[in-house]
């Protein structure tokens, strides 16, 4: 039985919204080689690139991006400008709820935190990505939002809130700072259902992800693979756990 490695980018192979190590990009590429890997992210595929860089995509046998709402496959033509291209397999569409954004602006408002950057709302395929802190903070403005937050679970409080409220989405938690919206079912774990649902009949598949505790992102995936014989899930809580565990069985 051949097996599949799915990986969660931000907090599994990135600190969030980082570039990859240089060490470990060298290791992990070293040990992709001749195994189907596959990237499942909250992220964009153009944010995955710039975190993971192009030798680690086109080692990898497709890019699940946007919590599975857009899939990505290299094309094995490479185009004039010397590199691969990439085609798009599918992509889910999301109509935001008319009041949800400005929702979103009184959630901040009323947030406690005191450092606010702006930019706390992204459309992205099939999901929208929201933070308190917002996309214009610096690396150590979002430390602090994360330190904060674990100290006083705002995110988990704001996710219970809003799921009660909006009976149609999803709300999770994902990366370091931010939460991701979509509508229910559309997160990672309808890969499964839209690309393996066959292909876990005949091969193991491992995940490896640190949002894998509810209401964290990886949490659907884990249980769906967790159910079936042939399903794994890994929990890390950073690139150097996923590290380590590229040493040890299942994956050396």
């Amino acid at each position: 039985m051949s097996s599949i490695y799915l990986f969660d980018v931000d907090g599994t192979l990135t600190v969030a919204k980082q570039r990859i190590d240089p060490q470990f990009q060298k290791q992990f590429l070293k040990w992709a080689k001749q195994k189907e890997v596959y990237i499942v992210s909250g992220g964009t595929f153009e944010r995955i690139l710039n975190q993971v860089g192009l030798d680690i995509l086109n080692a990898t046998a497709g890019v699940f991006a946007c919590m599975g709402n857009s899939f990505l496959q290299r094309r094995e033509l490479v185009n004039e400008s010397g590199f691969n291209e990439w085609e798009l397999v599918y992509e889910n569409k999301f109509v935001s709820p008319k009041n949800l954004t400005r929702r979103l602006d009184s959630v901040v408002a009323k947030s406690e935190f005191p450092i606010k950057t702006g930019r706390h709302h992204e459309e992205r395929v099939g999901m929208v990505n929201f933070s308190i802190v917002g996309r214009n903070a610096s690396q150590e403005q979002r430390q602090q939002y994360e330190l904060w937050d674990a100290e006083k679970q705002e995110r988990k409080d704001i996710v219970a809130s809003l799921k009660k409220k909006y009976k149609s989405l999803d709300f999770v938690i994902g990366g370091a700072v931010s939460i991701d919206i979509f509508n229910s079912g559309n997160d990672k774990s309808q890969i499964i259902q839209r690309y393996f649902k066959e292909t876990l009949e005949h091969n193991q598949i491992h995940f490896v992800g640190d949002r894998i505790p509810a209401p964290g992102n990886d949490h659907t995936l884990a249980v769906a693979l967790r159910s079936h014989p042939n399903g794994m899930a890994h929990e890390v809580e950073t690139w150097k756990d996923t590290a380590k565990l590229l040493k040890t069985e299942p994956f050396a």
